[in-house]
């Protein structure tokens, strides 16, 4: 047998990080191995890692996949990506200066909450196309600068996650378009924003901005260093990687117009790419530099997903929720039996799904919001009550996706909710598009590896790369008689948004003031 000619991938999460080797050729996932993202909590405000165990950590997967192929394997290249914002700084010397903040880190939210309300025209959010968030680069390094000035001077960079893990594997300090895409800068020219740099009071810190490289570009080569860590050959080529948000997209296949990418995850994640920028809904979501001077956009309803799921079979189905737990039936059974024993339209029941405690992030924001059914009765089934979560979620995506302004033609749903063929049926038909549930294990690594490949022409682009490599699964096309019950019903949850709004804030009141006097 020939030896394998493979790519790698990695993926620094936030939560974990895992790494992948795939055949170059025919796309087959030939090792991987992963682990948990080691992290300090030094409050209940902070998140942040050690660089040196996050390093060691992330070479140590990176062995453990080297050591389970052939010895004569052939290592085309190297792709990394991670999770977006947070701080990773560097000092002259390359040292890093102190722990790494993290994205969910929210010490900087009084920075955030002072310079936004400073914002009254929305310059910011104009200029990056992105809803800040307090982990980004901008706020943290605003409140280093106020609170650490002894840390704040020392830093000569400031770059990504994946950045990092790049720098230690080739000594190359660089970034990439996504991750400059996040602190966030000017998107439409695709460069950093002095305007943005002064909104935060540290113009100066322009300067830390490491330099940017295309993401499917190489940016260096293993060294000696990181070979003797890895076992990856010395002097294997490394490409510029790109945010895992990107990753994830075209670790899909899904880079194209009229395509995008749902995530079924504990959140709802919509985003599509796009050859122009997009900003709307304004104020709301995420926007993101893709290669081949292309933009993603990406609007989130961050208690929309499995959440709800998971919620309304553990709290009306409780026999139910006993066999799962003891083994007699699973979750995704319940799911697609409450979906057989029920109608499209439900019999008229409806269910918002804003669970979380952030209330409705998209696309509209209200930290009120609360999910609803409206519409039972006592005929009401438990079944019914699930497909309303199945439905209300799918008329939730459906809301995210009209609200930017450009056709969809297919979706392509992942996650771990993407295992209902239930749950995708019910999507594509309220939508009334295809879906496509594509057959890849880890597809924000795997974007990253196609990186690698285009980087060292493997590929001729990322085009070639998706179709040698992303393999697709299942494949949901719209029941056309549903289309018109979808659209009333889609019209009537609109239209229920109106005088929820003020009941929202009604019990957001109600609640609060009951908690203070208790």
């Amino acid at each position: 047998m020939s030896a394998p000619t493979v790519l790698i991938g990695v993926d620094k999460g936030t939560s974990s990080i895992k790494t992948i080797a795939v055949d170059a050729f025919s796309g087959e996932l030939l090792a991987e191995s992963g682990c948990p993202t080691p992290s300090v909590r030094a409050g209940s405000d902070r998140h942040e890692e050690e660089c040196e165990k996050t390093w060691q950590t992330t070479a140590a997967t990176i062995a453990d996949v080297v050591g389970r192929l052939p010895r004569d394997t052939q290592y085309l290249g190297v792709g990394v990506t991670g999770h977006m914002g947070g701080l990773w700084a560097l000092d002259d010397e390359g040292t890093a200066v102190g722990n790494a903040i993290c994205w969910p880190d929210a010490r900087a939210t009084d920075v955030l909450d002072d310079v936004i309300g400073r914002d009254a025209e929305g310059v910011l959010y104009a200029l990056g196309g992105n809803a800040m968030i307090p982990g980004m680069p901008y706020p943290l390094l605003a409140w280093m600068k106020e609170h650490d000035p002894e840390r704040y001077a020392r830093i000569s960079t400031v770059f990504m996650a994946k950045d990092y893990i790049n720098y230690r594997l080739t000594g190359v300090i660089s970034t990439e378009e996504s991750d400059l895409s996040f602190w966030p800068c000017d998107l439409a020219r695709r460069t950093t924003s002095d305007i943005i740099f002064d909104a935060f009071g540290i113009p100066e810190a322009v300067r830390f901005v490491a330099p940017v490289r295309p993401s499917a570009a190489v940016l260096g080569r293993v060294t000696a260093d990181a070979a003797a860590l890895t076992g990856l050959p010395v002097g294997t080529a490394v490409a510029a990687g790109c945010g895992d948000a990107t990753a994830n997209m075209i670790g899909i296949g899904a880079q194209g117009d009229g395509q995008a990418t749902t995530t079924l995850g504990t959140s709802l994640m919509n985003g599509t790419s796009c050859a122009e920028p997009l900003f709307d809904p304004p104020g709301i979501g995420f926007s993101f530099l893709m290669p081949d001077g292309r933009w993603q956009r990406q609007i989130t309803n961050s208690g929309g997903g499995t959440l709800c799921l998971d919620w309304v079979v553990q709290t009306f189905c409780g026999d139910l929720s006993s066999d799962i737990r003891n083994g007699t039936t699973t979750f995704g059974s319940v799911v697609e039996q409450a979906a057989a024993a029920t109608h499209p339209g439900n019999g008229g029941v409806i269910f918002h799904p804003y669970l979380n405690t952030a209330g409705a992030t998209a696309p509209f924001v209200n930290v009120q919001a609360r999910g609803s059914f409206v519409g039972f009765g006592p005929e009401t089934t438990s079944d019914q009550l699930i497909r309303a979560v199945l439905e209300g979620t799918a008329l939730a995506i459906r809301d995210c996706y009209e609200a930017m302004p450009t056709d969809i033609t297919e979706i392509r749903l992942t996650g771990g909710g993407a295992r209902s063929a239930a749950w995708c049926q019910v999507i594509a038909d309220v939508m009334q598009k295809q879906m496509v549930v594509p057959d890849v294990a880890e597809s924000g690594a795997l974007g990253a590896a196609m990186l690698a490949g285009v980087a060292v022409d493997h590929y001729r682009d990322l085009t070639h790369a998706t179709t040698t490599l992303v393999r697709d699964g299942a494949v949901y096309d719209p029941d056309p008689t549903t289309a018109s019950t979808y659209d009333d019903m889609f019209a009537t949850y609109r239209a229920l948004l109106q005088p929820l709004a003020p009941a929202w804030a009604r019990q957001f009141a109600f609640s609060h003031s009951h908690k203070e006097n208790q």
